[in-house]
């Protein structure tokens, strides 16, 4: 009788071992995947900013795109979840800088919060990140207050670098953050800043260093300036490290009156619709910040915004060839803003802005810019043509004033740290098993067969 044939006991060990090292590999290669992606999507960088004593900000980058949320709660309580700032209905979209802003919350109270990317949650090292509101401080004289800075970032090829993540911090004081805007612009009132401590409002001086880090999911770029120099900001370039403090000097003035003087483009004063006031000028002004004057923006819903006088009303005409008007009004931080409700034509447009002053006079300003045409990315005149070009200097470059500050001031609040995600080992040994799996089964198959 023929008996069917017999695969030998070593080979048939061999095979096993064959078999067992294939299924490892792709045991170990399932489980890579997983760990790649939360890798991407994983939040960094992570910072509380704008706290008040109803509101915090949390920012963050990621190596890719993906939706976020952050999820806060008082002690013991029911969290409440907010979107990002550019979510504005309840789709989400997907950033790879994220800026969730959380409101209405107690004074002088601890909370705690969690990000969610992707819907996937993320806590530091473990446990839930922690931020505290600050105390109810009442309001001060208008006049009294530091004026907002702004300025215009871009990318490597002189193109906007919108939704770059700017902080900004204070010497001594909190960190502040803003998102910046399709036309490379950004602006952050100063006038309600608080100290590190978040206990009382930064004294106005007439220069403070303030400290920019401004950072995307693959980009940085760092400046030193300060009070006198950051109305404008110069234009700065992702990375790039600047320091701007010397720009007062080079300018010729040496005080913040001649500093607004001088952005409102007058040599002898500012104008008062047609009228010459050369009457120093007060900390509280009215101004045009966004859009810059020639600037190049590839939106036909521009943002508007500027600086007044607390609780005054702006005019705002916007376009030349069908005008659109329209009033805000100005905020306890001195800043207003204002979107046009119908979309501008493609070409030349304007924008006209009148309101009164601390005095009660009125303050006219025109800004013209440019709507670009769709897909066009083409970066205008970002600031004034009297604005001086930086030239990028290291960090510890020997110009420097003496009296340098650190580039970045740490506050109790505002430095917070991502949980890090575990790496997985390296892919020889997976590699080899896989190899040595597939000889041995190789050779026992041969041998069966023969």
């Amino acid at each position: 009788m023929h008996q069917p044939p017999r695969i030998p006991t070593v080979l048939g060990i061999l095979l096993l071992l064959g078999i067992m090292g294939i299924v490892m590999g792709v045991i170990e290669y399932v489980i890579r995947q997983p760990t790649t992606a939360t890798d991407s999507i994983a939040p960094s960088h992570v910072e509380v900013t704008n706290v008040t004593d109803a509101s915090f900000t949390v920012v963050w980058t990621s190596g890719i795109a993906t939706t976020g949320v952050v999820s806060v709660a008082e002690r013991q309580k029911t969290a409440t979840t907010f979107f990002d700032e550019r979510d504005l209905t309840s789709r989400l979209h997907l950033y790879a800088t994220h800026s969730v802003i959380a409101r209405n919350l107690k004074p002088n109270t601890e909370y705690s919060f969690t990000i969610l990317s992707n819907g996937k949650k993320f806590t530091e090292l473990g446990k839930p990140y922690a931020a505290r509101t600050g105390a109810a401080i009442p309001s001060t004289d208008s006049s009294q207050v530091l004026e907002p800075a702004y300025g215009t970032v871009v990318n490597g090829n002189n193109q906007p670098a919108e939704s770059a993540i700017v902080l900004l911090t204070l010497e001594g004081a909190q960190t502040l953050s803003t998102l910046v805007t399709a036309s490379g612009s950004w602006i952050i009132p100063l006038g309600r800043t608080r100290t590190d401590t978040l206990e009382a409002l930064v004294t106005p001086e007439e220069r403070i260093t303030e400290s920019i880090h401004i950072m995307t999911h693959d980009e940085e770029a760092t400046a030193i300036t300060d009070t006198l120099n950051d109305a404008p900001v110069p234009v700065v370039a992702l990375g790039k490290t600047y320091d701007f403090r010397r720009q007062q000097a080079l300018g010729g003035g040496n005080s913040q009156d001649s500093r607004l003087a001088t952005n409102q483009g007058d040599t002898g004063g500012t104008s008062v619709l047609g009228v010459t006031n050369t009457q120093p000028q007060t900390a509280a002004r009215v101004s045009l910040a966004l859009p810059p004057q020639g600037a190049s923006l590839p939106t036909s819903f521009p943002l508007i915004q500027g600086t007044g006088i607390p609780g005054r009303i702006v005019t705002i005409v916007v376009g030349i060839t069908n005008p659109i008007s329209g009033t805000a009004t100005v905020g306890g931080d001195g800043v207003w803003r204002f979107t046009p409700p119908k979309p501008l034509g493609i070409g030349k447009q304007s924008v006209t802005i009148t309101s009164l002053d601390a005095s009660g006079k009125p303050v006219g300003i025109t800004h013209t810019f440019t709507i670009l045409k769709s897909g066009t990315q083409v970066l205008g005149e970002a600031t004034p043509s009297g604005t001086l070009t930086p030239t990028p200097t290291a960090t510890a470059s020997a110009e420097a004033t003496p009296t340098a500050t650190p580039m970045f001031t740490p506050t109790p609040t505002a430095t917070l740290t991502g949980q890090p995600v575990p790496t997985s080992g390296t892919t020889l040994p997976t590699i080899l098993f896989i190899i040595l799996g597939l000889g041995l089964f190789s050779s026992g198959a041969i041998l069966f067969i023969k």
